[in-house]
């Protein structure tokens, strides 16, 4: 390799650089010339598609030689909005602009936030309680299609991408308007079959994650049809091997492994899935370190969204009951996320993925100073250690004659004022006796 080519991740690829050599023959691409300089966001997009890091010679092209140097000598830390894919925005001037951040305010999906800086700035459109059955709705359609596809692939057939696409985007539509009411949901379900739930869960807080990194609708649909086919590559395991409750021997382990190769091979017989989609399935049990699996792949090597796919898979493996390992509270999976952070996952990935669900996610079951306990029904986006609470028992652990809401937000949190509460620890579903799906909206 030559000394003046610089290997360079897809996501910090730059307007000027100048791709001398591709990670894959330059034959398999429609680009016409081998090595041309990036002058446009559509050459940068078709990057995207076909590579996961391109090779940039550093005397060519329109790149400033600071900027050489700075890619000649990677930070160690891979900054936030590289985690976004490259969305164009305009530039409007004068009143055009001022009007356009007025009003961006009182847009609550983001898009006019989005047209003046390329990254959307969603709100939310309206309550939990009335997004609620919606949410429902469409969690309970995914299930169903995630039921038939995998029986169709157990019987050889391919995915049914366009079904696949139509479950996925009421669940991002449910997310879009309040996200607590889904991640509610998501986190108080309990399903006999892992993988069902598993799927959906995995396609949500992906979904909810990419709209707290602002990421644009068609990026949305991406995490989310990723996120419901990550394991569907299990249909081929034997079902003795997934509902094993000891410990896996070293053939198993193999063979469990090999799931990720069975997704693969299915996707690509499936029409109408991207590189960023065919990117999530393959990548999502990497890990930053190197340590992870098939390709042992590291760091900025890992794709974005093969990134957030193995966050998001993780943490949906704790939370949810398995046959070898019960679950974990929402808010010890947090903290098991913190823990990893700079070693398992990208630092800064898990530090926004813990601020889309806040330290004690909804649907968490926490316990207060007071000895009261209830569970979180929303996120408060500035302060997350304060969020609303529904008290379902008093401070002796008794049910409450009216189960009501308090928000956080509004209290002392210093334990020496008269009325300060805050939480102390979060619980696992199912203690107390209490049973968090029965007090969903």
């Amino acid at each position: 390799m030559a000394r003046n080519r610089i290997k360079v991740d897809i996501a910090d690829l730059d307007l000027g650089m100048f791709v001398a050599q591709l990670d894959r023959p330059w034959l398999e691409t429609p680009f016409l010339f081998q090595g041309f300089e990036v002058l446009s966001e559509s050459d940068v997009d078709q990057l995207r598609h076909y590579c996961h890091y391109v090779y940039v010679d550093v005397t060519k092209g329109s790149l400033s030689a600071a900027d050489a140097a700075r890619i000649s000598k990677p930070a160690p830390k891979t900054a936030l909005s590289k985690l976004r894919p490259k969305q164009s925005a305009v530039k409007p001037a004068g009143f055009i602009r001022r009007l356009l951040e007025s009003l961006a305010w009182l847009d609550p999906t983001g898009a006019i936030e989005a047209r003046l800086s390329g990254v959307a700035n969603y709100r939310n459109k309206v309550n939990i309680k009335k997004e609620a059955p919606r949410a429902a709705s469409s969690y309970n359609h995914a299930m169903e299609v995630m039921n038939t596809v995998l029986d169709q692939v157990r019987d050889g057939c391919a995915v049914d991408v366009q079904t696949v696409r139509a479950a996925v985007t009421p669940m991002i539509d449910s997310v879009l308007r309040n996200p607590d009411a889904m991640s509610w949901l998501v986190t108080l379900q309990k399903q006999d079959d892992y993988s069902y739930h598993h799927s959906v869960a995995s396609s949500v807080w992906a979904v909810v994650l990419g709209r707290h990194l602002g990421f644009d609708r068609t990026s949305l649909d991406k995490l989310g049809i990723g996120g419901l086919l990550l394991d569907i590559g299990k249909a081929r395991i034997p079902s003795e091997l997934l509902q094993k409750t000891g410990s896996l021997s070293d053939h198993e382990q193999q063979l469990m492994r090999q799931h990720v190769d069975f997704s693969m091979d299915m996707a690509r017989k499936s029409r109408g899935l991207g590189r960023d989609v065919l990117d999530m399935i393959e990548s999502h049990h990497e890990r930053h370190d190197g340590s992870g699996y098939p390709r042992g792949l590291a760091a900025a090597d890992i794709p974005v969204y093969g990134k957030i796919a193995g966050l998001v898979d993780c943490y949906d493996a704790m939370v949810t009951p398995r046959p070898y390992a019960a679950a974990r509270s929402p808010y010890d999976a947090v903290r098991e996320l913190n823990s990893l952070a700079g070693t398992k996952f990208q630092r800064e990935l898990v530090e926004q993925f813990v601020q889309a669900l806040g330290m004690f996610p909804t649907g968490s079951l926490i316990e207060l100073n007071s000895g009261e306990v209830g569970i979180v029904t929303e996120q408060n986006r500035v302060r997350r250690l304060r969020p609303k609470v529904l008290l379902l028992l008093d401070a002796n652990k008794e049910p409450c004659a009216n189960p009501h809401t308090i928000d956080l937000r509004t209290l002392s949190s210093n334990a020496s004022e008269p009325g300060a509460r805050f939480i102390i620890s979060g619980h696992e579903p199912g203690a107390f006796g209490i049973d968090p799906k029965d007090y969903f909206m």
